[in-house]
């Protein structure tokens, strides 16, 4: 009971940090070499650079190439809604902190060519094997702490931060080191089943004499990717897997701009809705997802609300928002967009 209550609290803090951090997609942060005016209007296209890579999905070179963004980095000043200087404690440097406009920002983006993913990231569970000097042994946070920066950098990269397991005494009696190393992929699942994610990464990274390899896995729904790394420099391996991660996710949660998009509708039938409190937060949750155009409600009946939705892009992103939110839940095959989908409230 104990090792529960302190799961549930962990997950608890953990999903504190990953809302906060859902906020920041449009934000961005540059070390500056000076205070001219010319230097912060640099660092300024910099950290809008750096947020445009964070939300497109296409490869870093298209990105830079499109011509929307291209646009929008020429006005890169327009786009900004508050910014601040300060000294960071551990260099020494001056950096600047940059919020960016997001409403305005998807507005530009919405009649451009590429697609975008401004939603909430998934969270991650990362079960890691370290390899080093033929020695093998799970990633620690508190002992691999070179790793855990360079993990944690390069997540904040792409708007991901990876959820680390506890270690406690139910993940060791589940799984072992050598589950990891050779994939044993209903092994992994099975005990991260308690940690309550949609996307599972396991890997194996090996240290050489002069760079790393890896091996990685990720696990997302019923699907599973396999892939290996040669040997480079760790922070190259990390940010090549977690951009591999994204190129995997993305095309599944992202919005098509408006010249490309599908326009349709759908009803929804919404039990569980038993307080005007939760009526509240299911609207407030719809008018939170950039895929839906508009909704209303137009019956009660048996207890349960009906809505009508209208939204632009693909069904499968739209269902795959639903299901990973969890705010709300349903046990019908909605692959496949049914005239009436049927889901349930999820109290707190």
């Amino acid at each position: 009971m104990l090792a529960r209550i302190l799961l549930l609290g962990f997950l608890g803090l953990w999903g504190m940090e990953i809302s906060a951090q859902e906020n920041h997609l449009f934000d961005a942060e540059i070390t500056l070499t000076g205070q001219s005016s010319k230097i912060r209007k640099a660092a300024i296209r910099q950290g809008l650079s750096d947020v445009l890579q964070r939300v497109m999905v296409a490869e870093p070179l298209e990105i830079e190439q499109d011509v929307t963004v291209q646009a929008i980095l020429a006005a890169a000043s327009q786009y900004v809604e508050s910014f601040h200087t300060a000294v960071e404690l551990a260099s020494g440097q001056p950096v600047m902190h940059v919020s960016f406009k997001k409403a305005a920002l998807l507005e530009r983006l919405r009649n451009g060519e590429l697609s975008f993913w401004v939603a909430s990231r998934p969270k991650i569970l990362l079960w890691l094997v370290v390899e080093k000097e033929q020695q093998r042994g799970f990633f620690y946070p508190q002992v691999h702490s070179a790793i855990q920066e360079t993990l944690l950098a390069q997540s904040s990269r792409l708007g991901f931060q990876p959820l680390f397991p506890l270690f406690d005494v139910e993940d060791y009696a589940l799984l072992a080191v050598n589950d990891v190393v050779l994939n044993e992929s209903e092994k992994i699942r099975q005990v991260s089943s308690r940690y309550y994610v949609d996307v599972i990464l396991s890997g194996v990274i090996k240290a050489g004499d002069n760079c790393w390899q890896g091996r990685w896995s990720l696990l997302f729904r019923d699907q599973a990717l396999n892939w290996e790394q040669s040997c480079v420099q760790l922070p190259a391996l990390i940010q090549s897997t977690l951009r591999n991660v994204y190129r995997q996710l993305a095309p599944q949660l992202a919005i098509q701009p408006d010249n490309q998009k599908v326009e349709d509708s759908f009803l929804i039938k919404v039990a569980g809705i038993n307080e005007l409190q939760n009526l509240h937060q299911l609207t407030h949750y719809f008018k939170s997802i950039d895929l839906i155009r508009s909704f209303y409600g137009y019956k009660i009946e048996d207890g349960s609300n009906f809505f009508k939705i209208e939204f632009n892009g693909d069904w499968n992103s739209l269902v795959n928002k639903f299901l990973l939110d969890k705010v709300i839940q349903t046990t019908q095959d909605v692959s496949v967009m049914p005239e009436l989908v049927e889901f349930k409230f999820r109290q707190e």
